[in-house]
């Protein structure tokens, strides 16, 4: 009887195990991505840096994530999905405490490069791995429960950084950010790896599948018919050029710019994260399933808390009060996580099932090329070409405009 019931068990503790494993190295995988933007000025002053160098870390980071992600996603298919897991946290939490002996930008650099392709080998294999631990019906639980990993590791980088740096220095930043993820690479590597597709329906065999290029194709083609798609990817470019110049951005605009410290610019970012984050996130997911969560209606939604965040977004940035900084950062944040949900949902929505993998990887592609792998870069360039900080900074809420723009009209359309 025991026995019996150990065995049952089993695959049910694999499953807690790995949910638990992975939501935690998500948070790690968030907060290690964006130390930099918590250090910036350390970092100007130990290296000469000038505002598109620091911009460049970010971009350098984000183009080999991008790039490395859909060749380690073929990797997976063939090999061990724990190996390649493990060996990927291992190489940015090396990669991570290796940029605290950078002694150089170039150094620097290299060492974000790494932690970029380690990163892709995470967040490729990652949740493959966990939806193959669960049904179909319980997936979009775990995976929520996964997901919620992102605004708290992201706000925990600001509070980290700017707690350590503060009483240690910069180089101890990346050294508290990185060892942690050598246990963790560890644990990845001795979990569970279950049968790819394990708890999904088996379709009917309907004869030989055919070439690789022609289903490469025909599956371009879907999304390029797809208006729908089409309108919520560029609308997500968009928020994300922005989003992605702010997170970098905002911690070293509110010390140079408004004199704030280090710490209190960092830690409160951080909080502001965690709270938004989570009222943003399920509030956004929330109110489009109380709509009826129809695609149009979902990218109107994803307007609608546009039209809110762009007005709250200029008074954080251009506002003089503390406590209207604050009220600014805390409703922007709040609407703008609270387009996650909906145009995600869109993006699957919009293509059969058997296009969705592709068209999720092209939506990532496209919203990291023309989003927030320029856009810290081309602030801090702006603001080197002599337009300072305070215009170049602009470019968050006309960014944001576009996206509005572009979702209203996906949204509208007949």
């Amino acid at each position: 009887m025991s026995s019996h019931a150990g065995a049952i068990d089993s695959p049910v503790r694999s499953a807690r195990i790995a949910l638990f494993t992975l939501t935690g190295v998500n948070l790690l995988n968030y907060l290690d991505r964006y130390l930099v933007a918590g250090i910036v000025a350390p970092l100007e002053s130990e290296f000469g840096a000038s505002k598109s160098d620091i911009g460049l870390l970010t971009s350098v980071f984000l183009l080999v994530y991008m790039l490395a992600s859909p060749l380690i996603g073929l990797a997976a298919a063939r090999w061990s999905r724990t190996a390649i897991l493990g060996t990927g946290v291992l190489v940015w939490s090396l990669a991570t405490i290796g940029s605290g002996f950078a002694h150089s930008m170039v150094q620097l650099l290299m060492a974000r490069a790494i932690v970029g392709l380690g990163e892709a080998a995470y967040s490729t294999v990652g949740p493959a791995l966990l939806a193959d631990h669960y049904e179909p019906r319980r997936r979009p639980l775990a995976l929520s429960i996964f997901y919620a990993a992102i605004p708290v590791g992201t706000a925990l980088s600001y509070i980290v950084a700017g707690i350590v740096c503060q009483s240690w220095g910069w180089r101890a930043v990346f050294y508290a950010g990185g060892v942690p993820g050598i246990a963790l690479a560890i644990i990845c590597s001795r979990l569970a790896d279950p049968p790819r597709g394990q708890h999904d329906a088996v379709i009917a065999d309907a004869g030989p599948a055919p070439p690789r290029r022609a289903r490469r194709r025909t599956m371009l083609a879907a999304l390029a018919r797809s208006r729908d798609f089409i309108m919520a990817v560029a609308g997500y470019a968009a928020f994300t050029f922005a989003f992605g110049a702010l997170a970098v951005w905002l911690p070293d605009y509110l010390q140079t710019q408004r004199g704030w410290g280090v710490k209190s610019s960092t830690t409160l970012f951080g909080i502001v994260l965690v709270a938004s984050g989570f009222a943003g996130t399920l509030g956004g997911g929330w109110l489009a399933r109380r709509l009826g969560g129809g695609r149009r209606t979902s990218l109107l939604l994803c307007a609608g808390c546009m039209m809110v965040a762009i007005p709250a977004t200029l008074a954080a940035l251009y506002s003089e009060a503390p406590w209207l900084i604050i009220a600014g950062l805390a409703v922007a944040s709040t609407f703008s996580f609270a387009t996650q949900g909906p145009v995600n949902a869109v993006i699957v929505n919009s293509v059969d099932a058997t296009t969705r993998p592709f068209a999720l990887g092209t939506s990532v592609l496209a919203i990291h090329l023309f989003g927030d792998v320029p856009s810290p870069w081309l602030i801090g360039a702006a603001s080197d070409a002599g337009f300072g900080m305070t215009l170049a900074m602009s470019m968050v809420p006309c960014a944001m405009a576009v996206a509005l723009a572009i979702w209203l009209v996906g949204g509208l359309r007949r």
